[in-house]
């Protein structure tokens, strides 16, 4: 909940550099301030309290330290009186102005979370109010025990985000260095499994060479064949069963009501209902897009045709990609075969890996470097990633594949880690980025314990798109929804920029929003929409379709943040703080 009733560009007026006091401003992860110049470099997201010393028109006098005042504009509804003691948060800070705002709307509330403290037994400062006002903004128990607990994690990271915290704990998250960095990635659209899979692709090259300058040779040869290894499934192909690879807990197949039935597989839960036929709810939105990418006479065509990958070798390729195998150890044979065209993309990749693996010399080992590098297998080697850790669309977005698209990226990172800790440095930036995708997909297996939410990172020829799903089912409260089910999916595209589509099917009848950025990708889905509605017409439903332009950007993680979230009280009578 974001309140602007304090409009509050601050002059420089702040006087002094005088050592302020243990009632003056604390700063979150700072300590006190000591000094007015570390006012003017507090950070957005930090705290501070005032006393209110004068008042004129729309401008209030705060006096955060005896020798420290700073001049606020107000907005003329918000009642503040001289000596009355106000905390703020930093919403911005640049060319010497600060923007604040109140933590609290009813300015009773600062009495409550006051009293809620005192009766916790928890000191009373710029850290603790701050919790108590987040968890008051959540709809949260401020009771003691409740608050104790708080304050016991919030301790526990000083240096992180009280309302972060906070907020996981609403979503029964856990609270973890490792989580609470993903969590405000998240909030931030900074959690892209895409962004992570060009880091990775990006970084290997250079990681190759790195081993190579550092390492020895052979070390890096065998390398190179264990990173062809773990990518050697061919397209489309489904790995073999992993047992282990993903916690299973709070997931599994449970009774849904008279409506339908949630099939889990851990990071993914989907719901459908008992004939199937609900998968629809999963696959409507994303399947309308590629439609109409694919749809001849579009504005679009071909930008979002699949990329299937083609067999044969690239005739531009050809000659150097023959010339370095002969260099790297391979036959005659095998280097006029590709010369001719007579072998694909899966045989030289084969053929590639196996040299790595016997590259017995420096000279042999230094040509499997050059030719893992070459362009034209680096185009090889990139298709095959994508291959493995992306979906092809449409019809791809399925709980099975989903789900084994999950297994084989946690398998295949953890053997990546194991990979590079043989042969990298663990703060060297490739094994930095394969971390980043292994807690990320942990800490969607984390959320999956209670909301149903996953990535979908999909591939077309030409571009990638990202691609969201948020179902709107508790999974703790399943059997009361009698077979009602709702979704968001967020899409991020190259050429319709960002698409958000909300989803609803209730007996028989599904109505679907379209929220476009721009008026042409509106006008183009509009033109393409009857079949949308067609197609759902022969399925047997009832089907309703609206495109608007989107106000604001939001996110899977804002739509998460608002479920079950209970904040229809403003008066301390809302809260519950009995010691």
């Amino acid at each position: 909940m974001i309140y602007n009733n304090l409009a509050s560009l601050l002059s420089s007026n702040l006087s002094g550099k005088k050592t302020v006091s243990s009632s003056g401003a604390r700063p979150e992860g700072s300590g006190k301030v000591q000094t007015a110049d570390q006012v003017r470099n507090l950070s957005p997201g930090q705290t501070m309290s005032g006393e209110v010393v004068g008042r004129e028109g729309d401008e209030i006098q705060i006096r955060i330290a005896k020798d420290t005042v700073v001049t606020a504009k107000m907005e003329k509804e918000v009642q503040m009186a001289t000596g009355q003691t106000v905390t703020f948060q930093v919403r911005s800070n640049s060319s010497g102005l600060l923007a604040l705002r109140p933590l609290f709307q009813n300015m009773a509330q600062e009495s409550t979370a006051l009293r809620a403290l005192d009766q916790a037994g928890i000191e009373i400062n710029g850290k603790s109010m701050q919790m108590v006002f987040s968890m008051m903004e959540e709809g949260m128990s401020i009771d003691k025990n409740s608050l104790q607990d708080m304050y016991r994690q919030i301790l526990s990271v000083p240096e992180e985000n009280i309302s972060s915290i906070v907020q996981m704990n609403r979503l029964q998250i856990p609270v973890t260095p490792e989580n609470i960095m993903q969590f405000e990635a998240y909030k931030n659209y900074e959690h892209q499994l895409l962004a992570s899979f060009s880091q990775v692709a990006e970084e290997i090259p250079q990681a190759v060479l790195d081993i190579f300058a550092t390492g020895s040779p052979r070390e890096a040869a065998a390398f190179i064949s264990q990173l062809l290894t773990i990518f050697e499934g061919k397209l489309g192909e489904a790995p073999g069963e992993m047992e282990g690879v993903l916690p299973s807990e709070g997931t599994g197949t449970a009774e849904a009501g008279k409506g339908g039935t949630v099939v889990g597989e851990t990071p993914v839960s989907m719901v459908v209902t008992e004939d199937g036929s609900g998968e629809i709810i999963v696959k409507t939105a994303e399947k309308i897009v590629s439609d109409i990418l694919e749809e001849p006479g579009s504005e679009l065509e071909g930008s979002g045709k699949l990329d299937k990958e083609e067999g044969a070798i690239p005739k531009e390729d050809r000659s150097n990609l023959a010339a370095l195998i002969r260099k790297a150890g391979g036959s005659s044979e095998l280097a006029g075969q590709i010369l001719r065209g007579e072998i694909g993309k899966e045989a030289l990749y084969r053929a590639v890996k196996e040299l790595s693996l016997h590259a017995g010399d420096r000279g042999t080992q230094e040509a499997v470097k050059d030719l893992f590098l070459s362009k034209g297998f680096q185009k090889i080697f990139q298709s095959k990633m994508d291959s493995q850790w992306m979906l092809t669309t449409p019809g791809s977005v399925e709980k099975e594949s989903v789900s084994r698209l999950y297994e084989r990226l946690n398998e295949q990172t953890r053997q990546l880690t194991q990979a590079l800790s043989e042969s990298v440095k663990a703060d060297s930036p490739l094994y930095k980025s394969v971390e980043t995708i292994r807690e990320n997909v942990d800490f969607m297996n984390q959320l999956n314990q209670t909301y149903t939410y996953v990535q979908l990172p999909l591939k077309f020829r030409g571009e990638n798109a990202h691609g969201e799903l948020y179902v709107y089912t508790n999974k703790k409260s399943l059997a009361k929804r009698e077979g009602t089910v709702s979704a968001f999916l967020h899409l991020d595209m190259e050429h319709l920029g960002m698409v958000d589509v909300y989803v609803a099917m209730e007996q028989g009848r599904i109505n679907t929003n379209f929220y476009l950025e721009d008026e042409a990708s509106l006008i183009l889905l509009e033109k393409n929409m009857d079949m949308l509605t067609k197609r759902l017409t022969e399925k047997g439903y009832q089907a309703n379709a609206k495109l608007m332009l989107r106000e604001e950007s939001g996110g899977v993680m804002e739509e998460i943040l608002k479920t079950d979230k209970n904040v229809s009280m403003i008066g301390s009578q809302s809260f519950d703080v009995r010691a």
